[in-house]
């Protein structure tokens, strides 16, 4: 059985519903999970319920912590842990976090709180870095609406799309449907109205775009990567941040096709 953890309840299962359908096979079973909140909280959670976050490995299930967050979740049907074989954790690096915290805390300079969340982020992937234990962490950046952020596919400057810090204060999901040529995720989201074939189509193009864009992150290469051990997520975290983050800036690059290319590549 595998548990998928989703950060929102609009986007993510729609996306989900429509992977399922496109690439697993039926009867497989799930458990899906909507923690409602973002990264830096679940941060903090763990942190408050397991005290030093870089002392807690083999220390916390975090199946029981959400189940404990949310005891009327599909969690709770669950009779034992163990019923659990794969957890995969999909969450925004959501940019805009820095100006709620500034706006909390108005004497803060932000340069240092982006240090802090980033630091927050590389923790958390360190620590669920494998699916058959803790959890494997994907993250989108800079949130999941950059699935549709997209002209026609194949879109060959998909690579150079990045996205400044002040454009995530509130405007990214504008910002991208206004960009798309996926208005509404219509052609990317399983529909009755659209033909499955287009669906599909459409879903190896964004595996391409994503996996060539996340390989040129890591790499400087515009292609696809050799292998999957090429983009770890905790590499392509690091090369946003010496890449892009110094200037304020994200490459703009979706977690879901990198699922399905890791989940599926030998």
């Amino acid at each position: 059985m595998i548990l998928f953890v989703f950060e929102g309840a609009k986007a993510e299962p729609k996306i989900y519903e429509t992977i399922k359908s496109l690439y697993f096979a039926h009867g497989n079973e799930e458990v899906i999970y909507i923690f409602n909140s973002n990264i830096y909280a679940l941060y903090d959670r763990i942190c408050r319920e397991y005290a030093d976050f870089e002392d807690i490995e083999g220390a916390t299930d975090i199946i029981s912590l959400l189940r404990d967050l949310y005891p009327d979740s599909d969690l709770a049907k669950l009779e034992t842990t163990s019923d659990i074989d794969q957890i995969f954790l999909f969450f925004d690096y959501d940019f805009q976090h820095v100006f709620h915290i500034l706006k909390r805390q108005p004497n803060r300079n932000i340069k240092e709180v982006i240090e802090e969340d980033n630091q927050k982020i590389q923790a958390m992937l360190r620590f669920f870095d494998e699916e058959t234990n803790m959890g494997k962490l994907y993250i989108n950046y800079p949130m999941v609406e950059s699935l549709k952020f997209t002209k026609k596919m194949p879109d060959k400057d998909f690579f150079t799309y990045r996205v400044t810090l002040s454009d995530c204060h509130g405007k990214f999901k504008k910002i991208a449907d206004q960009f798309t040529d996926y208005h509404g995720y219509y052609g990317l989201l399983i529909d009755k109205k659209l033909d499955i074939k287009v669906l599909r189509k459409n879903w190896e193009y964004l595996k391409e775009q994503n996996v060539t864009k996340a390989n040129f992150l890591c790499n400087d290469i515009i292609a696809p990567p050799i292998n999957k051990e090429a983009i770890g997520q905790s590499k392509i975290f690091e090369a946003q941040i010496e890449k892009y983050n110094k200037d304020g800036t994200i490459g703009i690059l979706n977690s879901f096709p990198l699922f399905i290319y890791e989940y599926f590549k030998s």
